[in-house]
């Protein structure tokens, strides 16, 4: 192999290593949780292609030196041919022919000289059409065929030149090895801004079935609870002595139970009174619905991610029961710009990503302080704590949190929502 195709094989593997090893190292160092959800293939997937990548490029690499087979490996020099001409069904006598091109036959092969002379084939009356069969290998002399360098393509770095191949190879490899060390996992603030965050649709149901607290409801319908069985001998003696007689006519005595239907059967059981009934759902929405499913923390304030609150700005039911309760939250904040006349408020958001971070949008609610809001670096994480409340925007129910605790905090594991 020449030091030119040696040097673009060499190039070749380690493309392939850059690659696969970006993709082993997103999945090693735990950065692919920012950009694609841990469901489905796409995590999977990454870590298959880059064992993929760095196999490929160690295979190429080991058998660099291995024969191209009808590439390399015989001399293609077109010297010392043996023009075996067969001119058969002519007048009966060999045919030597001077030809116009310059044949270099060495002396001595097969033992015979070779003599080229004129003939005049015009005593047999015919055109002689000669056919020149060219066989190598006569002899056993070796065929050198001199093409000088081939032409043989293997890809973009052989099919050009210099200048090309460090073209390809800057677009290869240069953009992903950059934002590969260089991009942060997260979004700016222009990013966020620029994806709807103050735009929000609170009466959008597309994920309701995923962070509606209604429809999340699992408190199932109590069962019916079995009466006890009651007996005279259960009864205080004040009691069984005042038990009416038999006869159906003599008043009932308040407070007694039902008389039994024959002696020494206990009460009629429907006619007995009933336990008080638990709290139950049957589809509705009730505050022990959200005591049953959302955690509280010691203080008593429930735990809430920052889309379930958003989408409680479409169900009036969630509203009545969640107005006035007392609330926590973690999510990162920017600058509120709707309606902040006064400059009371901010906005908190998490990143919703439906298959990947490239197609996350920001999911937001405002935060009121009842005064000028404190400075907050942008993109900061705070966890906030305070009332939930509800206002009438435009043509919008808007959740708001009114605060009574705002400090930073870490980011959670999972920076963004799936």
């Amino acid at each position: 192999m020449s030091g030119t195709r040696t040097l673009i094989h060499l190039l070749s593997v380690a493309t392939l290593l850059v690659w696969g090893g970006v993709m082993l190292f997103f999945h090693v160092s735990g950065r692919i949780t920012a950009y694609l959800p841990p469901d489905g293939i796409f995590r999977p997937m990454v870590v298959a292609a880059g064992i993929g990548l760095a196999v490929l490029a160690l295979f190429n690499l080991l058998t660099m030196n291995a024969e191209d087979i009808g590439c390399e490996g015989h001399d293609h020099s077109h010297d010392d041919h043996d023009h075996a001409h067969n001119h058969d069904g002519c007048c009966g006598h060999d045919h030597g022919h001077e030809h116009k091109h310059d044949h270099a036959h060495k002396e001595g092969c097969c033992g015979h000289d070779h003599h080229h002379h004129d003939h005049d084939h015009s005593k047999c009356g015919h055109d002689h059409g000669h056919e020149h069969k060219h066989e190598h290998g006569c002899c056993g002399h070796d065929h050198s065929h001199d093409h000088g360098d081939h032409g043989h393509a293997h890809g973009i770095l052989e099919e050009s030149g210099w200048g090309g191949r460090l073209v390809a190879l800057f677009i290869l490899i240069v953009p992903l090895t950059l934002a590969a060390t260089l991009t942060p996992d997260r979004y700016s603030p222009n990013a966020v801004m620029n994806k709807g965050l103050y735009n929000p649709n609170y009466a959008d149901t597309s994920r309701a079935d995923q962070f509606s607290l209604k429809n999340k409801s699992t408190a199932p319908a109590t069962p019916k609870r079995a009466e006890p069985k009651v007996t005279p001998m259960d009864l205080p003696p004040a009691t069984v002595a005042a038990a009416p007689s038999t006869d159906s006519k003599a008043p009932p005595i308040p407070g007694a139970p039902p008389p039994p239907s024959k002696p020494g059967e206990p009460p009629n059981a429907a006619n007995a009174p009933k336990p008080p009934q638990e709290a139950k759902s049957y589809g509705t929405f009730s505050l022990d619905d959200l005591k049953a499913q959302v955690p509280q923390n010691k203080e008593g304030h429930f735990l809430l991610e920052v889309p379930e609150i958003y989408y409680t700005g479409g169900d009036l039911e969630v509203q009545k029961v969640l107005t006035g309760q007392m609330i926590e939250t973690t999510a990162q904040v920017l600058p509120e710009k709707v309606n902040n006349a006064d400059g009371h408020r901010m906005r908190i958001f998490r990143m919703l990503v439906q298959c990947c971070a490239a197609d996350a949008r920001p999911f937001s609610v405002p935060i009121d302080f009842g005064k000028k809001a404190p400075d907050f670096k942008d993109m900061t994480w705070v966890k906030v704590t305070g009332r939930v409340s509800y206002k009438k925007e435009g043509d919008q129910t808007v959740p708001l949190i009114e605060v009574s605790k705002v400090e930073e905090t870490t980011a959670p594991d999972n920076a963004m929502i799936y």
